[in-house]
């Protein structure tokens, strides 16, 4: 790992689906060129943060030089219904800040970044869990191939069916816009539904790959 010019570390929320997807970076990675490590940890906002800060320890001492980046990815939920986790998720952010740990958060989840690859979303109103989940699944069906999708929380065929249908370019275009809109809004990120700042981690990822395979 210490030949490596550029270590990122990616730490999720989910222990499954999340790292898959960020993986399959790896994917188009020139050899010797990134080491990418994506973690699962099953944690919530401030747990996942604060393991990612275990984790850039760990990498840091296998690799015997820094971490140049760590990115924690998580979820908003229902943190507002519980004033506990409400504080929770907005000390994720705090800490993140503290240890310079970049922050690609979700609200209220990540599935909402993979519907975002087949369409438009509405900002108007907040949009629940069960509704984002069933919408993926509506548009994935939609395909002629997968007419028999199911989705699975936590399975990794939807990962396999947005690499093969969505439109990772047209994601990042509408992620852009939800975000601008929550902003202008003046909503904070436990506010702003729906919302995901998991495209500017993609695009940082892109830009990587790009600058190390350029000759």
């Amino acid at each position: 790992m210490h030949k490596y010019p550029h270590l990122l570390l990616i730490v999720c929320e989910d222990g499954n689906t999340e790292p898959y997807y960020f993986r399959t970076f790896k994917e188009h990675i020139r050899e010797e060129t990134i080491f990418l490590k994506a973690v699962g940890t099953g944690r919530s906002s401030k747990g996942v943060v604060e393991q990612a800060i275990i984790e850039r320890e760990k990498m840091s001492e296998e690799a015997n030089k820094n971490v140049d980046e760590v990115w924690a990815v998580f979820d908003k939920d229902d943190a507002e219904k519980v004033p506990a986790n409400a504080r929770r998720f907005t000390e994720a952010f705090e800490i993140a800040e503290k240890e310079k740990i970049k922050v690609a958060y979700s609200n209220e989840v990540f599935e909402l970044w993979l519907w975002l690859h087949f369409s438009d979303v509405s900002s108007a109103k907040p949009i629940p869990r069960a509704d984002i989940y069933s919408s993926l699944e509506t548009a994935i069906r939609y395909h002629e191939t997968h007419k028999l999708f199911v989705y699975k929380h936590g399975k990794t065929e939807v990962i396999d069916a947005l690499i093969e249908l969505g439109n990772e370019a047209k994601a990042i275009e509408r992620a852009e816009n939800l975000c601008l809109r929550a902003k202008e809004n003046g909503r904070e990120p436990i506010d702003a539904n729906p919302s995901t700042k998991v495209y500017i981690l993609v695009k940082r990822l892109r830009e990587l790959i790009d600058w190390y395979s350029s000759d």
